[in-house]
């Protein structure tokens, strides 16, 4: 059930992910009845929160006590830039008309990547004259945005997997130094829920003596080994692939791990996002045709998908068995986008998980790593559904059971 006194808003009409969010959520009035999303005739957008029309007394205040979810994802009509200044102006709305708390909901983290500028000397991989020098004459615009958010009045950002989410917890933490009991960044794990995937996907055997897990490059690694973890399966094989970047769309795929013992399993590559999937398309391939491993099946999960035109000629490999993504970026979803990839897709529709994350974990204030633990692995697939292409030849395989050991918090 929504929290009495908890709005949940989008940044464009009819935002589909927005509104089942707010549905699971238990928010029973249209968002649309909630705001509205007007742009003037010279194209300036402003919104307006829909308040009392004829209280005279208490203007400005219509938000007072209030808490304002504003839910943020892509747009097949808005650029991510044109998103990111409409969620600045909706938290200002909220903010100027007295409501006490603002939280970002942006799934895909708009302008994340960019999390690093010329100065940048406490970054991690910006260790060396040559790493900064990337970036010189670049803006760090990750900051920036963390920055305008405050200003506008967001107290809080919940997004999903994030590729860097040590760099973007302490950059939200600098930028709001006097945020109260609220953690300013929350990034949600969905590894819980790709383990349940997983088990429902194949027949595991013998302690998952059957199945390998592979990481793309080091920095997918933590996120492997937690789905690893989630699963149970003590058997199961774990290898982290070599990434050298030849140049802007070339990549070098190599192992100096044992990939041996990925042969004749079902293997599932696992990464936090593909834009062109180049690097993905060269480790399947590396699996794929190496006599050294040769899965039985190889199948690629992320969570957000960017599906290009390059993007779907890279994935479109007679290798790949299946390719996972969540809907976080819900264009995924057009079968047109999709093209042939639609063959062999599945999208996990997660807006009950962030609805679950809402109520649970941001307004009743239980920790995500204690609710999604181990112990809920079983359960998660009742956190998403599952969307396929009539084209997907998998679409009507029956679910494994998974009355496996797994082990409990």
């Amino acid at each position: 059930m929504a929290t009495p006194g908890t709005l949940i808003v989008s940044n464009w009409t009819d935002a589909s992910f927005a509104l089942d969010v707010a549905h699971n959520f238990g928010q029973t009035t249209d968002i649309a009845d909630l705001i509205s999303l007007k742009n003037f005739a010279n194209s300036e957008f402003c919104p307006r929160f829909l308040v009392e029309e004829h209280d005279l007394v208490h203007i400005g205040e219509g938000l007072a006590g209030k808490g304002v979810y504003i839910i943020s994802t892509s747009s097949p009509q808005h650029t991510r830039v044109e998103l990111a200044m409409r969620n600045l102006l909706i938290a200002s709305a909220a903010k100027e008309n007295g409501a006490e708390r603002i939280a970002l909901v942006e799934p895909d983290l708009f302008f994340s990547a960019q999390d690093r500028g010329p100065h940048s000397s406490d970054h991690p991989q910006m260790t060396t004259p040559e790493a900064r020098k990337k970036f010189d004459g670049q803006p760090f615009s990750a900051r920036l945005y963390a920055e305008l958010l405050r200003e506008a009045g967001v107290q809080q950002v919940v997004t999903v997997h994030n590729h860097k989410p040590e760099v973007l917890a302490k950059l939200y933490r600098e930028v709001n130094a006097d945020a109260g009991e609220h953690p300013p960044f929350i990034s949600l794990d969905v590894a819980h829920i790709v383990a349940n995937f997983i088990l429902r996907t194949v027949s595991v055997e013998r302690g998952g003596s059957n199945l390998g897990f592979v990481a793309p490059d080091e920095g997918a690694a933590d996120f492997v080994g937690r789905v690893r973890q989630f699963t149970g399966l003590p058997e199961s094989a774990m290898v982290v692939l070599k990434k050298t970047r030849l140049g802007q769309r070339s990549v070098e795929i190599a192992s100096d791990q044992d990939i041996s013992q990925l042969k004749g399993r079902e293997v599932f590559i696992l990464d936090d996002m593909v834009r062109t999937g180049g690097t993905i398309a060269s480790a399947i391939k590396f699996l794929a045709e190496n006599p050294k491993t040769r899965p039985d099946n190889i199948f690629f999960y992320c969570t957000h998908s960017y599906i290009s035109p390059e993007g779907r000629e890279n994935l479109n490999s007679p290798y790949l068995t299946e390719f996972i993504t969540t809907n976080t970026l819900p264009n995924v979803l057009n079968r047109d986008d999709q093209g042939r990839l639609r063959r062999k897709m599945v999208v996990m529709k997660i807006e009950k998980w962030i609805a679950d994350a809402l109520t649970h974990c941001i307004e009743g204030g239980q920790p995500p790593a204690e609710r999604y633990g181990q112990y809920s692995v079983p359960f998660a697939d009742r956190f998403y559904t599952l969307d396929y292409s009539t084209k997907n030849v998998r679409r009507n395989r029956a679910s494994v059971s998974t009355q496996l050991s797994i082990p409990m918090r």
